[in-house]
């Protein structure tokens, strides 16, 4: 979109010009999501902090359209059938957040929050889940987060919705330091103690229905393990992570997801905020520049060498893109984009959504996750979707264009995209840091991962955060 650019080039019209120190606390090789968040909360933090990008635009900046095509190496159709291209902000792995809990703070935290408005973040519109019935056909269902989702669902039956209402609303009272909250109910006054039991036994205690299982432990605490797992994970995580979902509801007015997503992307808008708080701590945030050496000193990272200067500091943070000498490839991603101009089929007519598509329903061995978003985002013209498919690659690719492995890996997405615009596809690869090219005071990040959500993300943020700081990321919170 025309304002994207226009963002670019003021934000670092100065900070290309601008002459570095020899010396910061930390450099950051890289400009993708994950690399300026760790920015801004070092930034935060009191550190000075130098964030280099080799790339003039920078690592993950959306693109519009014909940007997207070439870099796919594809053709686009003609304007009147996808619009104007220069109208698009896509980002090639958009992960929305929950409006909640730690991931709010975290934006909040970075000062993300506070500097990307304007344009600011807007709601996702509705958060679904796939399965298959019994009868074989695909269905999409919201996924429940209260009594009254509970009621209106024509997945469950009059008995089994009142053993989840009963569930929700004692989720919804629940209050880890109150124990008066602990109780079940009104006659049986059982307590139950969250830190010692487990998730499959507290889950077995409700005798919730097979169908709202999975609604609760994939499609609301998004835990991505087995049933297995669910037998070692104390019931008080579990339990957290369904009140950080149904929590978000609350934090702003008309939520009907518990997810936002900023407008244009966080490719269009993440970097220019990011700058600011980073020059505001004694740093900068220089675009076109990259690094030609990283600097060691007794066995570890002190600085790096760019544009043939020297600048030291006490660490180095890259993304894999920059190093790719120390990292190691685990798995490969494939992602789809599909141009629509109506809302993905059985998606309710969202104008945005998450649909979370678990592999025992689409017959893979891992998940499936797409994303779409419309003009109300900023990332399409009116009347346009832009949906985005991903999962990991689990057959062959050799011999096969990225939009034959989309096809085979997204065949249950794909009824859901009729009639398409325009698909377009990549394969690439999932990278971390390589342990035998190691290095110590350089952190190496990993790549995004296929998942349409921002729990990763936080994760490693964190990590990284108390790996370089020595403290938790709390105390910015």
């Amino acid at each position: 979109m025309a304002y994207r650019k226009i963002v670019l080039l003021c934000a670092f019209a100065l900070a290309s010009a601008t002459e570095l120190k020899s010396r910061y606390d930390v450099v950051i090789l890289g400009t993708g999501l994950k690399q300026s968040l760790l920015a801004g909360l070092l930034a935060s933090h009191g550190k000075e902090v130098l964030q280099l990008d080799p790339s003039a635009d920078g690592i993950g900046a959306s693109l519009d359209l014909q940007q997207l095509a070439n870099e796919l190496g594809t053709n686009l159709p003609s304007e009147a059938k996808v619009g104007k291209a220069s109208d698009y902000s896509v980002e090639r792995a958009p992960k929305m957040f929950m409006a909640s809990g730690n991931q709010l703070q975290l934006f909040v935290a970075s000062g993300a929050w506070q500097h990307m408005n304007p344009p600011g973040f807007k709601r996702v519109h509705r958060s679904l889940m796939y399965r298959q019935r019994p009868d074989g056909k695909p269905d999409v269902h919201r996924v429940l987060a209260n009594s009254e989702d509970v009621v209106k669902t024509r997945m469950l039956a009059a008995l089994d919705k009142a053993r989840v209402v009963q569930f929700f609303l004692w989720i919804e009272r629940y209050d880890e330091n109150d124990e008066k909250t602990h109780t079940t109910g009104p006659l049986s006054k059982t307590a139950l103690d969250l830190y010692k039991m487990r998730s499959s036994k507290f889950l077995a205690f409700w005798e919730l229905p097979k169908e709202a299982m999975s609604m609760i432990v994939r499609g609301m605490a998004l835990h991505e393990g087995t049933a297995k797992d669910l037998k070692k994970l104390p019931a008080i995580q579990l339990v957290r992570r369904l009140k950080r979902y149904k929590d978000a509801y609350r934090t702003f007015p008309h939520m009907t997801s518990p997810y936002v997503y900023p407008v244009g992307g966080f490719g269009a808008t993440l970097v220019p905020a990011i700058s600011k708080v980073v020059e505001s701590a004694g740093g900068s945030v220089v675009l076109g520049r990259g690094c030609e050496e990283i600097l060691q000193e007794e066995g570890g990272a002190c600085g790096v060498v760019s544009d043939g200067a020297t600048i030291q500091a006490d660490c180095v943070v890259a993304a894999p893109e920059c190093v790719p000498e120390r990292v190691a490839a685990r798995y490969e991603v494939v992602r789809l984009y599909a141009v629509l101009s109506h809302s993905p089929n059985l998606c309710k007519d969202s104008t945005s959504c998450q649909l979370l598509m678990p592999a025992a329903h689409t017959g893979r061995s891992s998940d499936v996750y797409v994303s779409s978003y419309t003009s109300q985002h900023g990332v399409a013209p009116k009347g346009k979707w832009i949906v985005v498919a991903s999962a990991r690659v689990e057959g062959p690719t050799k011999g096969l264009d990225a939009l034959a492995v989309a096809k085979r890996e997204l065949a249950a997405v794909l009824p859901l995209l009729k009639p398409t615009r325009k698909l377009l596809a990549e394969v690439v690869p999932y990278y971390e840091a390589d342990e035998s090219a190691a290095l110590e005071r350089l952190v190496v990040m990993s790549s995004n991962d296929e998942t349409s959500y921002f729990d990763s993300t936080e994760r490693e943020l964190e990590e990284t955060f108390e790996q370089i700081t020595g403290e938790r990321l709390e105390s910015l919170r």
